[in-house]
């Protein structure tokens, strides 16, 4: 059985020019400002004000400051020049798959949001939804900053080290680019392809030993992503989800196993990964799963097969359809999962109901079980959202 300190939160990394840095001429050169939490996203935060611009805001907290305020979702979440010092034709290449990508995953957002009761995704769309959401998670600041500063250990850092002289790599931020240039590009079913070469059944250092064009942990990190099926939980009314700029694949678990890993798309509404244990529940996880705190929200979807008649693997088809529907989870697992990623957060936090946040802050600041690590110290925002709210319930 876990015990209470097996909950944490997690996640990735922000570039910088490596020392000696490649001619003008074939990089990227133009000063542009990338986002890692998409647009269509940031929007759902946003109480309806506008800037001058025309550009919907949001709150915004920055835990460094102490200092809130509204900010254009055009300037929030997001890096200028993300892909400094990369080619310039790789990038643009890039940014069309991810814009293609992106819009995939908002049509299957967005049919979330409408309220509508059945939300259908063929088999195909679930693996590019999958893949979006392992993107959200790879192109965060936290992960490309591990690249950037190198905060890996030994182990990791050798296997980094080799990758890059096996596939000529000049860099450690050419290594988190290639990498997700594969995953984008890649199709599923070559990606596929691609797994029997870990070797994983004759062990960790035979698993090592794998030479490939993506980096074996961010490999084995995808496939383990994939892996978990998809749930979607709704805050029921009265409580809100709330967005920090590291809240995408934070999860729930002991180290090394992910029970469920989250991402935020609204207020409203969370992605959970759930692990593929739970479908059972029953295996050398069990004990872990009767731990977790969130065992009771799990929905399976319905599938209806393309084929008639399936009697194996082989009979499954792309055009499948899987029909998912909401879960409301109550208030207080509402808490729980916005305390998580106040643990994890590192420098910003947005909400729309000031309610909401500040709920959640409560519950994280008792913590009498000693959930949460990091313990941050959160009672300057605590004491202005109460003021905030006692102002706007007077007026």
């Amino acid at each position: 059985m876990p015990n209470s300190n097996d909950a944490k939160a997690y996640h990735f990394p922000i570039l910088v020019a490596p020392a000696s840095a490649p001619t003008p001429s074939s990089r990227t050169s133009q000063s542009q400002y990338h986002h890692y939490i998409p647009r269509f996203i940031l929007k759902n935060f946003s109480d309806g004000s506008h800037g001058m611009e025309g550009d919907p805001q949001i709150k915004i907290h920055d835990v460094r400051s102490q200092r809130s305020s509204q900010m254009n979702i055009g300037k929030v979440y997001g890096v200028q020049n993300m892909y400094r010092d990369l080619k310039s034709d790789d990038c643009m290449q890039f940014e069309k798959l991810l814009g293609k990508l992106d819009s995939s995953a908002e049509k299957f957002v967005n049919k979330i949001l409408s309220g509508s009761r059945d939300l259908p995704l063929t088999r195909a769309g679930l693996l590019e939804f999958k893949k979006f959401l392992a993107i959200m998670m790879y192109r965060s600041e936290c992960r490309r900053k591990q690249y950037t500063e190198d905060l890996f250990d030994m182990p990791t850092r050798l296997s980094i080290l080799r990758h890059m002289r096996l596939n000529n790599i000049g860099s450690m931020q050419e290594v988190w680019f290639e990498n997700l240039k594969w995953i984008i590009k890649t199709s599923m079913d070559d990606i596929n392809k691609e797994v029997p070469k870990l070797n994983l059944m004759s062990g960790p250092l035979a698993a090592l030993a794998y030479n490939g064009p993506i980096h074996i942990a961010e490999f084995m990190d995808f496939i383990s992503l994939t892996m978990h099926y998809v749930c979607i939980w709704q805050a029921p009314k009265g409580s809100e989800f709330i967005l920090t700029d590291n809240c995408f694949g934070c999860y729930e678990g002991p180290v090394g196993i992910t029970l469920h890993i989250f991402f935020v798309i609204s207020p409203e509404y969370v992605v959970v990964m759930a692990h593929r244990a739970f479908m059972t529940g029953s295996g050398p996880l069990s004990g872990f799963l009767e731990g977790s705190w969130f065992k009771d929200f799990h929905a399976s979807p319905d599938c209806v097969h393309a084929k008639k008649n399936v009697r194996s693997l082989d009979d499954f088809t792309p055009e499948d359809v899987f029909k998912y529907r909401r879960i409301v989870i109550p208030k207080e697992k509402v808490w729980l999962v916005n305390s998580i990623f106040l643990d994890a957060r590192h420098k910003f936090i947005s909400h729309k109901s000031d309610a909401a946040l500040y709920r959640s802050l409560v519950l994280y600041e008792k913590d009498e079980e000693k959930l949460f690590k990091n313990k941050h110290d959160y009672s300057v925002l605590k004491r202005k959202l109460f003021v905030e709210m006692n102002r706007t319930h007077s007026a």
